[in-house]
């Protein structure tokens, strides 16, 4: 097999080729100047002066984003700060036009944690409700609800959990169908006679829409159809109509 030192500088290749394509992964995306030129500034903002510019037809590296401001490095090794407007004025490799999507969009992507309030109705009669959820992938957050409707008669209440289903997570109208399962309780008002307070298992099925405001606001709209298990042999069903808004972080 060689020498020892041959066998060493057989096996730090080796090792090279097996990482190179890693670090072409990794490697910063680069478009090209289609305007006359990009200004560089030395911060992001317009506040910042300008200290140099890349021409037409050379190939920038984007180093890093900063709101609406993107750090790029030219081909003679210039680091400096271009705005989102020139950016988009930029080609792809492929020769198309460069978008970037709003920074604040992204972190509407990105979320965990969002909350939520909704009003509506319950059979007819008027609903309030509040929800947490947590993103668990892309397509799936799971939520946790609880609602109550007071109507003429008897007051509602429903706590329940569900899974979350959104088709199309990167549009900004964004429809989501929904399953849930957990309780409700119906208690009739202290007036009627007779009347007997009923609790009992709840499952139930929604599809509504999602729509992205600005910052950390949506707004969602929903149908949902309730069926509560009061028994063996008997189930009611309510259906319930409700829109809303949420924050998320």
């Amino acid at each position: 097999m060689g020498t020892p030192a041959g066998v060493a500088r057989w096996c730090f290749w080796a090792l090279v080729a097996l990482v190179h394509p890693a670090w072409a992964a990794e490697a910063n995306e680069r478009v090209l100047v289609a305007d006359p030129y990009l200004e560089l500034r030395t911060g992001p903002g317009r506040g910042y002066p300008i200290f140099d510019i890349a021409e037409r037809g050379e190939r920038v590296e984007i180093l890093m984003r900063h709101t609406d401001w993107f750090k790029v490095r030219t081909p003679r090794g210039k680091e400096g700060w271009v705005s989102r407007a020139q950016m988009e004025a930029t080609l792809t490799e492929a020769g198309e036009k460069r978008t970037f999507r709003d920074v604040l969009f992204d972190d509407y992507l990105a979320r965990r944690m969002e909350f939520g309030f909704a009003f509506g109705t319950l059979r007819h009669d008027p609903l309030l409700s509040a929800y947490a959820g947590y993103r668990l992938h892309d397509n799936f957050v799971a939520e946790l609800t609880i609602a109550q409707s007071a109507g003429d008669f008897s007051t509602t209440s429903l706590y329940y959990a569900s899974l979350v289903s959104q088709p199309f997570p990167e549009a900004r109208w964004s429809p989501f169908f929904a399953l849930g399962a957990g309780r409700f309780a119906n208690v009739p008002k202290s007036t009627l006679v007779s009347a007997i307070e009923t609790k009992g298992g709840l499952a139930n099925a929604a599809i509504g829409l999602r729509y992205y405001v600005t910052r950390q606001f949506f707004l969602r709209v929903e149908a949902k159809r309730h069926v509560a298990l009061i028994n063996y042999n008997s189930a009611d069903h309510y259906n319930e109509l409700s829109a809303g808004a949420a924050f998320f972080f």
